[in-house]
């Protein structure tokens, strides 16, 4: 039901719609008899109803409380007994007649500000356990912030939403990710139910990827998630991978049958992906393979769902076979694990890690500005080990502590000695894990670690994730506070990876977001990745904190997080993690990141894309003695990164190239640089795609090959007029915008700022 509520909330674009998906998710996923939200009117005491759903009565439950009321006071109203209740005589009646014996109703506020109310109804007196009111608290509140949010900005919160989602569950599919399954495991053990866990890998996924693009690969993921969610109602679904699913089913008797069941449910996998998926005329088939790992209902899920995901990586040893369980002989990774921490026990004493630093560098100076601190482990006799193999045995078996310790301790130390090298002050940043918050003081760790190193407190700067904060919001916020008191800057790392709720983050004392790097990978040629991109920007700034970006590999994704406005960067266009050492050489060469293009600045510049090597030589003779500078690519992916390192004012396409036609290239483009004037040029007329193209706005002109020298160079000047004209509305548009701020009399001004914080 929450999660339902949630999706809900995400996808309303309006108060009316989200109030009555609430009600109808309420009793529909909730079980509830009844659900009402209402609203209060200036000058009315009692809420007006706005949505409903279940069993209908005239007048909300609050109605028979009289002037009492708690929900007058922002309190819950509940009543356990309404047959009973001697307040509710008026009302009594009318419950009785439609079932109803037990209510409670919740108060909605937009900000401080108490606007309604939200109302359930069950047929059960007392109906309503501990958990179903933790539930429900969490269902008002999370509409009460919905509610806030679609007063506040329309435009805005969509972005905002759709990055709480994808924290949650995966863009594509709506379904849930890794870590929400990995929480609703967890709960389905603490009813101490057996669970068997499936996890079906698709064999055609990343051939697809390679041959469709990240599109065709989308369509397959979808369908394969309506096909296993509509197939196997009684089974939880998630997407734990691109090519990946999870499905756990609980309630299963303990006794031999269960490896039956679990297999029958596999082979009822196989059964629902068996159908040929059609991708753009092309029919293509799943190849599903499903691994499988029971679990007793006790101990940790999450070693469970690596046995399934280990069972599903089994395919090639399985002949014929379309599942297979996780057995003993597939142990050699645990005996691995194993090993591991009996070595990590001694590694700490013998000195065995070390610190790599990755240069962080300003995106308007391309001066290094700091690094991040990354824990390596040099074994001795295997050399460095993958940080993914040791550092989940550190967080198990408790080492942790010590090693993070250690870590802030040598972080601080060369942060002070980096100092030395003159120019602006140099900070470190150094990551934090769960369990140092669960297990220890991490405020006075730091705190010795620079009171120990001398170092300036400003200096250090602590990351750590939102999986962290909502273990113990309350407490890691405070202790946030505490460290910002002390100077210590924080920075919340892999931003919209975990679970996150915009609520906490706008109480979180951070003064950094990190953008994850898997939204700046196709930054450049993906819409959505750039759409989340630019609101995670937008709502850092609007926050009051700066935004850096992580795993920036191509000079493309550099050249749009500085459009953006995002401030710093890491990744290895700049520098990859280097050893202590190596840092410091870098330091004292003074390497920086160089700046924008100068070349191109004050020219108009063309973009040409198309395959054909002899198009792209006679345009460039076209416009040879124009005041124009010509780009030219001969693939989509190239032309994505030209048009993200350079202000590209018309884009000429070939409408048939072999990995995307022109038109679906010019969409992409108009999403990702809106101001760009877009034309296609082809010797081919496919008339359907043309008017469809032009029809959303995605193309200006269709030329003909073979063309005409002189009628080409006056279209494409009246394209850069089009261009330059929409440049200097923006430019009159912000400028108007300053004005207009700066006229505001000062009180004004405050109250505008207060209501935007």
């Amino acid at each position: 039901m929450l999660s339902a509520v949630n999706r809900a909330i995400v996808r309303s674009d309006d108060v009316q719609s989200l109030f009555t998906e609430a009600c109808r998710i309420s009793v529909e996923k909730g079980g509830f008899a009844a659900a009402w939200i209402g609203l209060f009117e200036p000058g009315e005491n009692r809420p007006r109803i706005n949505a409903r759903a279940g069993v209908s009565v005239p007048s909300p439950q609050c109605a028979a409380c009289g002037d009492e009321c708690p929900l007058r006071a922002g309190q819950p109203c509940r009543l356990d007994d309404l047959a009973a209740n001697a307040s509710a005589v008026g009302w009594r009646a009318l419950a009785r007649d439609a079932g109803l014996r037990a209510s409670i109703a919740l108060p909605l506020h937009n900000g401080t500000e108490l606007v309604g109310a939200f109302g359930i109804a069950t047929q059960q007196p007392q109906g309503f356990t501990e958990a179903d009111r933790r539930l429900l608290d969490e269902v008002a509140a999370d509409v009460s912030y919905a509610l806030a949010a679609l007063h506040r900005e329309q435009a805005r919160v969509a972005d905002q939403s759709r990055i709480e989602f994808l924290a949650y569950y995966d863009a594509h599919t709506g379904l849930p990710n890794r870590a929400l399954c990995e929480r609703r495991l967890r709960e389905a053990t603490t009813r101490g139910e057996r669970l068997a866990i499936l996890v079906v890998e698709l064999g055609v996924f990343h051939d697809a990827a390679r041959l469709f693009g990240p599109g065709g690969a989308v369509l397959i993921a979808r369908e394969a998630a309506r096909r296993l969610e509509a197939g196997l109602p009684q089974a939880g679904v998630a997407r734990i991978a691109e090519n990946a699913f999870a499905l756990w089913v609980p309630g299963l008797p303990a006794d031999e049958e269960t490896r039956d069941m679990a297999a029958r449910v596999a082979l009822g996998i196989g059964e629902l992906l068996a159908p040929a998926l059609r991708i753009e005329g092309q029919d293509l088939y799943a190849a599903p393979f499903v691994g499988i790992a029971l679990h007793a209902g006790d101990g940790a899920t999450e070693e469970t769902l690596r046995q399934a995901v280990v069972a599903a990586g089994r395919r090639r040893g399985t002949a014929d076979a379309s599942y297979c369980f996780y057995a003993g002989e597939m142990a050699n990774s645990s005996l691995r694990r194993f090993d591991l921490d009996a070595a990590l026990r001694r590694a700490l004493d013998r000195g065995e890690f070390l610190l790599h630093y990755q240069p962080q560098v300003d995106l308007a100076s391309g001066e290094v500005i700091g690094a991040e601190a990354l824990l390596r482990w040099n074994r001795p006799g295997v050399g460095l080990v993958s940080p993914l193999e040791f550092i989940p045995v550190l967080e198990s078996n408790g080492l942790i502590g010590a090693v993070g310790e250690w870590v802030l301790d040598e972080a601080c130390r060369s942060c002070r000695d980096w100092q030395e090298f003159g120019g602006a002050p140099l900070r470190v940043g150094v990551n934090l894990s769960a369990r140092q918050f669960r297990d220890g003081d991490v405020g006075a760790v730091a705190r010795h670690a620079i009171d120990r190193s001398g170092l300036d407190p400003r200096l250090l700067e602590l990351e750590l994730t939102e999986s962290i904060v909502l273990q113990d919001a309350d407490s890691v916020i405070r202790c946030l506070r505490e460290l910002r008191s002390d100077g210590i800057g924080t920075a919340l790392d892999d931003f919209g990876t975990g679970y996150s709720s915009l609520s906490y983050l706008q109480r979180l004392p951070v003064d950094r977001i990190k953008i994850d790097r898997s939204f700046v990978t196709d930054l450049t040629s993906n819409p959505n990745s750039s759409a989340i991109a630019r609101a995670v920007v937008g709502m850092t700034h609007s926050l009051g904190m700066t935004a850096i970006a992580e795993g920036v590999e191509t000079e493309g994704q550099l050249g749009y997080l500085r459009g953006l406005g995002c401030e710093a960067m890491q990744g290895y266009l700049f520098s990859p993690p280097l050893p202590g050492d190596a840092f410091v050489n870098l330091l004292r060469d003074g390497c920086r990141m160089a700046s924008g293009d100068a070349a191109t600045e004050g020219k108009r510049i063309l973009l040409v894309v198309d395959d054909e090597p002899n198009v792209l030589n006679a345009l460039r003779r076209v416009f040879h003695r124009k005041r124009v500078q010509v780009f030219t690519a001969t693939s989509p992916h190239e032309a994505f990164e030209l048009l993200a390192r350079h202000p590209v004012g018309v884009v000429v396409s070939d409408q048939r190239m072999p990995s995307m036609s022109g038109t679906e290239f010019l969409r992409r483009v108009k999403a990702l640089h809106p101001d760009t004037v877009r034309i296609v040029l082809s010797g081919y007329t496919e008339l359907g795609a043309v008017i469809e193209a032009v029809n959303h706005g995605a193309i200006y002109k269709f030329l003909t090959k073979p063309w005409e020298d002189e009628g080409i160079r006056s279209i494409i000047d009246e394209a850069f007029g089009i261009f330059e004209l929409a440049q200097q509305n923006r430019v009159l548009t912000e400028r108007l915008a300053t004005v207009l701020a700066a006229s505001i009399p000062s009180p004004a001004r405050s109250a505008t700022a207060h209501g935007r914080h």
